[in-house]
């Protein structure tokens, strides 16, 4: 519970009395107040912004959502957020710790604008830098310590969104104006344009045939990955990685294929890349380009740690397993071609509204879910009935459909992918009947989790290496 220095002689300089709480580094914020049973509106957040006149930070509720019409009409600029890794950069730069956040913008020299929401009195929570705990002050000391900003409304509860997400009111002709007011610039498109989806490129089409083609020999999977040098190599960086196991020399990509990855594997990563390259999307941002393919990589990985694990009779096929994490998330990649105005603003509201589980900012942006529409594109390129599935139901506790395992296996990925600091943010808690349909103990994803953390290095340098659609 180390305070950064910048934030320790901030407030002995201000000399009002505060009690640090500890908490786990790796829970949610949302999940340690419920744990300490601290109301949402009683936790303070802070909001990195930038506009014409440089940064400031936005003050508001943990409970709130900020309204991008009020906050101009503020501070008579257009503000835009920083983007997570922005953001990220200036406060570890201050010493702070993981993701934590500060709301002290005097401390770090910054103008603040202040919402008018925050209770005037008991006792504020907000993050102390540390990453592992929270100061609790008094609320008219904490007002104080904000005496030079400039207060005023620029939010909503986020419960609003159950009012905003309702299928009655969420129609096409007031969702653009809902998506203006809550996100930075206005949003031209709508759940009405989305006519068609992309053709599956030929590439593609020979990959899935193959896939799908039980007499496949190595020889064919060869061949395929031969007529891309780049996608050769990058089979041939990926069996390198100690993750596998393999104590000899990988030096070509037959010894990769046949000796490391296995021909399974490497169709699905060949799949998952060409795939990728037929989309355009924004690189920055929660749900952009990076992100993405980084939490694709790291699912995909750990679903096949977890099929490891499993008792033979499920019948779950490894390779269609492994597919099924790489591409799980695709739906993103579909909106941000189809609704490319829409996802901007997506990743925006993301960016300032991080406490807003993401499904439920979906639907309040877009108007759809990533997995419905992901689902529709498996769908549509004839990809396999457990990848569709998987796809489709990966945000599902209670899924008994016929290939349930997999999107079970998936869903148990992501939660357990928040120890490695990228699975979900609200939800850490692993499903009790999707562990137990899959025979699997707490212990046993642990230790499946363990082997990626330890794998961290090699998976990161696969994310950089590959290729990646073009930044619309």
């Amino acid at each position: 519970m180390n305070l950064p220095d910048s934030v320790r002689s901030y407030l002995d300089r201000q000399r009002f009395p505060y009690i640090l709480i500890p908490y786990p580094a790796n829970e949610a914020l949302e999940q340690v107040g419920e744990k300490l049973d601290i109301p949402t509106r009683r936790i303070v957040r802070a909001v990195l912004l930038q506009d014409a006149n440089g940064l400031l930070m936005a003050i508001l509720p943990y409970s709130h959502i900020l309204d991008f019409s009020l906050l101009c009409q503020l501070r008579e600029l257009e503000p835009e957020p920083l983007y997570g890794n922005e953001a990220l950069q200036f406060f570890q730069g201050r010493g702070c710790k993981g993701d934590s956040r500060p709301p002290l913008p005097a401390a770090f020299g910054l103008p603040a604008l202040v919402d008018s929401s925050l209770p005037g009195e008991g006792e504020l929570y907000f993050e102390s830098g540390s990453g592992d705990s929270l100061i609790r002050m008094a609320s008219r000391d904490f007002g104080s310590l904000l005496d030079q900003a400039r207060w005023g409304q620029f939010s909503i509860p986020a419960e609003d969104l159950d009012f905003l997400t309702n299928q009655q009111t969420l129609t096409p002709q007031n969702l653009t104006s809902l998506t203006n007011r809550y996100t930075p610039t206005p949003a031209r498109a709508g759940l009405e344009s989305i006519t068609e989806l992309p053709a599956v490129p030929k590439t593609v089409q020979e990959l899935l045939a193959l896939q799908a083609d039980p007499a496949r020999s190595i020889q064919e999977v060869l061949r395929l990955a031969e007529q891309d040098a780049s996608r050769a190599a990058q089979l041939v960086y990926w069996a390198r990685a100690p993750l596998h196991g393999f104590n000899g020399a990988v030096d070509s990509l037959a010894t990769a294929v046949e000796r490391v990855l296995g021909p399974e594997k490497a169709l699905a990563l060949l799949i998952g890349s060409s795939m990728a390259q037929t989309f355009r999307m924004p690189v920055g941002g929660p749900v952009g380009l990076q992100a993405v393919w980084q939490h694709s990589i790291y699912c995909a990985t750990l679903v096949g740690e977890l099929v490891k694990l499993l008792p033979e009779p499920l019948g779950v096929n490894p390779g269609l397993a492994y597919l099924s994490g790489l591409l799980h998330d695709f739906g993103y990649l579909v909106l941000a071609q189809v609704l490319p105005a829409r996802f901007y603003l997506l990743n925006r509201f993301l960016t300032v509204n991080r406490q807003v589980p993401i499904n439920d900012a979906e639907r309040h942006v877009m108007g759809v879910d990533h997995e419905h529409i992901g689902a529709w594109l498996m769908q549509s390129w004839n990809l396999p009935e457990e990848v569709y599935s998987a796809v489709r139901w990966h945000h599902g506790e209670d899924s008994t459909h016929p290939h349930a395992a997999y999107s079970n296996l998936v869903l148990i990925a992501n939660r357990l992918l928040h120890y490695v600091g990228l699975g979900e943010e609200h939800n850490n808690r692993l499903p009790a009947l999707a562990m137990f349909t899959l025979g699997l103990t707490r212990e046993q994803a642990l230790t499946a989790v363990g082997q990626v953390h330890a794998s961290m290095a090699e998976l990161e340098n696969l994310c950089a290496v590959l290729p990646l659609p073009e930044e619309s």
